[in-house]
């Protein structure tokens, strides 16, 4: 059997509130569950928080999206995001991945800060340099800001498919990323030429996402990322 991890990260407030919906609409119509990994700062409303906690019981996963990468004293501590985060869902959280958007990946220092939060699972790029306690999920393929975003849609999709049949071929497993703000607004361009790019529906996550899950729904097992995390540990991956 062949496994996929699919994971969604979620930066901001335009991603939570109007195109996770749409992320999750697409995954009940394949009855697909995902892992969601939210900042915690993009939350501003009882209806954020009552969103999140609808699609938790629901089934879908929320995991932490780190912001303080590098335990930055002038910014919330990340026990602390994890605390608030935990609040937030009224569940315990089993993984975390690093944020880009704020400090953003940096090697074995957020390796290092991620693994002291003692989670189940954790997944960043590569693997650190020292011995984690936690366990490390494989490295994900960006659907959206590297394939779609660089090579539209079609061709994007394409070569999409060759990685991810590659790292089926090599490993059984593999873990997919999108970003649920690109389901309301192109990911291609910069700026203002977003804009006509959106109304012209180009290099939008909506089809190529649903036709990437109908196309392998009956060739592997989609999973949340806590899903997969217990697979590894049963050594059946």
């Amino acid at each position: 059997m062949l496994f996929i991890g699919l994971r969604h990260d979620v930066d901001n407030t335009y991603g939570l509130r109007k195109g996770l919906p749409k992320v999750i609409d697409i995954e009940r119509r394949h009855d697909v569950k995902s892992t969601i990994f939210v900042r915690i700062d993009i939350f501003h409303s009882e209806r954020d928080y009552k969103f999140l906690r609808s699609i938790f019981y629901e089934g879908w996963e929320i995991g932490l999206h780190l912001i303080n990468t590098v335990n930055d004293p002038s910014l919330i501590s990340p026990s602390e995001e994890l605390k608030i985060l935990r609040e937030i869902v009224g569940t315990n959280i089993y993984g975390v991945t690093p944020c880009g958007k704020t400090i953003g990946f940096k090697g074995d220092i957020t390796w290092m800060v991620m693994d002291s939060l003692g989670l189940e699972y954790m997944e960043g790029y590569g693997s650190p340099n020292f011995n984690a306690k936690t366990f490390i999920m494989p490295t994900h393929l960006s659907f959206d800001i590297y394939y779609v975003r660089n090579y539209g849609e079609e061709d994007g999709y394409r070569r999409f498919k060759e990685d991810l049949m590659r790292e089926l071929d090599n490993r059984g497993v593999a873990t997919v990323l999108t970003h649920p703000e690109w389901f309301v607004r192109s990911v291609g361009g910069k700026g203002l030429i977003k804009i006509p790019l959106t109304i012209l529906g180009v290099k939008m996550m909506n089809k190529v996402y649903e036709k990437f899950l109908s196309e392998f729904k009956d060739k592997v097992l989609f999973l949340r990322y806590v899903d997969l995390y217990r697979l590894f540990k049963e050594g059946k991956r």
